[in-house]
């Protein structure tokens, strides 16, 4: 997964912008001759459609990881998108009243089209290839009848492509003891890291659910539970396909639904683009000029942290301690108040919350949410969710700039487990309780306290 976020997502987006390009040069060259120079109508629309593509994609999650979804569902995905940009360049033309070939423009849309699809297929027929070969895998672990896990593994073993691979099957025939099955998970969940546990059909799955529940939760697993059919109260969920079963997940929060996603992604986008646009760069400037006058430190702090699905990555901000090369891979030391290492000027960075400004690029490149749980360092977050009940369940969600625990005065470094406690339960509640009005009331919340000094942060 980190490798397909980090690496494959970008060769590809390059990869279906140079396709665009190359689609828009041809499109000149066929109508105006080889020896034609693309005139600033065509520059603009080249540069649109361009600039366009990797931010439609990253707000609408084009190259999100879906396993279960044929190429035809990208097709569509694709269509859409591609209208998107039509639609624009279509009113940049009018609007501008450019003077431009129908002729070339019609053909730039042609072959733009026919080649996001050439390279759509080769894109989807590329995941297929790497993870027929044992490549960019989700773990999964399946409690249930013997007949079913036969059923799930010839499954598997049929459709490798989808690049699903199962790592324990815990057998609920083989015993009568009503919490040996859920002994059995915690005994696999700690020999192995899984993604998602899928539970079947059994006689008991009642009175132990709840248990499996909260142990796969505790492991920050996705929990996913074939339909039976007098489920009736399944009927009100979002039932689908997995394998050859249909399925439902128990935690079916806001920002798991395809519309909500879209919504929140492009919300970040836009949001952070003002941001930089209109205050960032001013504030980087005077911050630049004031630490380069008192020190030879770097303006930028990097740290890794840990973010969606435990992946790691550098978390920025502006330096408001004096150097530490410990710090930088995610094992420095929790900050406290009055703690030794802030300096005059990253003493007021933090009190008005200013050093985190420089998180809206790290929302930029899909690591962050404007809004969400603060993500924490590595050692940090392996040593709490040892400690704290449903601590991964923070890990459904990207991290955020500020967040709903935040504003309610759980802010800052704290050994004190009862109030990290009370942090995550915050978080949680915001990860169910999720609503865009939420995340303005957050956004204006989190600018009072800037303004009135009254983050809480030290």
């Amino acid at each position: 997964m980190k490798r397909y976020t980090k690496v494959l997502v970008p060769l590809f987006t390059i990869s279906e912008m140079v396709a665009i390009a190359l689609s828009a040069y041809t499109a000149v060259y066929l109508r105006h001759g080889i020896e034609s120079t693309p005139s600033s109508v065509h520059e603009a629309i080249l540069f649109i459609s361009v600039a366009l593509w990797p931010i439609l994609s990253s707000a609408t999650g084009y190259y999100k990881d879906r396993r279960n979804r044929k190429f035809f569902s990208t097709f569509v995905h694709l269509t859409l998108q591609w209208f998107l940009i039509s639609f624009t360049l279509f009113a940049y033309l009018v609007l501008a009243k450019s003077d431009v070939s129908r002729l070339s423009f019609s053909l730039f849309l042609i072959f733009g089209y026919i080649s996001l699809i050439v390279t759509g297929q080769f894109r989807h027929y590329f995941l297929v290839r790497i993870r027929t070969r044992g490549m960019n895998q989700r773990a999964v672990i399946f409690i249930g009848l013997e007949h079913q896990h036969s059923a799930y593994t010839s499954w598997i073993h049929k459709n490798p492509s989808f690049g699903y691979h199962l790592i324990g099957f815990v057998n609920t025939e083989k015993t009568n003891d009503l919490l040996c099955p859920v002994t059995k998970l915690e005994l696999v969940l700690a020999a192995y890291k899984a993604d998602e546990i899928l539970v079947g059909n059994f006689e008991s799955r009642a009175e132990i659910l709840t248990d499996i529940v909260d142990v796969g939760e505790e492991s920050g697993c996705r929990i996913r539970i074939v339909q039976e059919t007098e489920d009736v109260y399944s009927r009100h969920l979002d039932v689908h396909q997995f394998g050859p079963f249909k399925v439902f997940s128990v935690r079916e929060e806001p920002l798991s639904q395809t519309p909500s996603k879209i919504y929140k992604r492009i919300f970040d986008v836009v949001f952070s683009m003002l941001v930089l646009l209109f205050i960032y760069w001013w504030i980087y400037a005077i911050i630049w000029l004031l630490v380069k006058l008192s020190s030879k430190d770097s303006i930028f702090f990097k740290q890794k942290r840990v973010g969606r699905g435990g992946q790691e990555f550098y978390c920025l901000k502006f330096r408001t301690m004096s150097m530490n090369g410990s710090d930088k891979e995610g094992h420095g030391g929790i900050t406290k108040l009055d703690d030794n290492r802030i300096t005059s000027l990253g003493a007021f960075l933090r009190k008005t919350n200013i050093d985190e400004l420089p998180q809206f690029l790290n929302v930029l490149s899909g690591d962050m949410s404007v809004i969400g749980p603060r993500p924490h360092m590595i050692e940090e977050d392996h040593t709490v969710a040892e400690k704290l009940r449903k601590y991964r369940i923070r890990r459904f969600v990207r991290p955020g700039i500020s967040g709903w625990a935040q504003i309610n005065g759980f802010r800052g470094g704290t050994e004190d487990m009862e109030l990290m406690q009370k942090r995550v339960d915050y978080d949680i509640d915001y990860i169910e309780s999720w609503t865009p009005l939420l995340d303005l009331k957050i956004i204006w919340h989190t600018i009072l306290q800037m303004l009135t000094l009254k983050t809480g942060a030290h």
